[in-house]
């Protein structure tokens, strides 16, 4: 039996999604490149520190990516501040497009915003 409820996203986590499959596509088109380029702009050969650089960066945005995976799924868990607190840091660490559903994030889980208003 299948579960009806639906989790309905958030205009922010739809922008985070976009961000993360665009930037997720770039790493790979990039990582493959890197990975299978055999020579240089200048025609020399590439040795083997290049390809370790060149795996080194793929772990760290890898790692990355897992980060903002779980930072965009639970960008408003108990409209708290930490998720999108760790994609703005994300952003600023690298993929600087995370800066945008991060502080959209920010902005929906504002607690002053979701109380009600007191009228004296």
């Amino acid at each position: 039996m299948q579960n009806t409820k639906q989790h309905q996203l958030s205009a922010a986590q739809i922008c985070g999604w976009i961000v993360w499959w665009v930037i997720t596509i770039v790493v790979l088109v990039l990582a493959i490149f890197m990975l299978t380029r055999t020579t240089d702009a200048t025609g020399v050969k590439n040795s083997w520190d290049y390809q370790l650089i060149s795996i080194f960066l793929l772990l760290v945005y890898g790692v990355q990516q897992v980060i903002a995976f779980f930072g965009i799924k639970r960008l408003h868990h108990n409209e708290s501040y930490v998720w999108p607190i760790v994609l703005i840091v994300l952003g600023l660490l690298g993929s600087f497009l995370y800066v945008v559903p991060g502080i959209w994030g920010l902005i929906v889980n504002n607690p002053q915003k979701n109380q009600p208003t007191k009228i004296e």
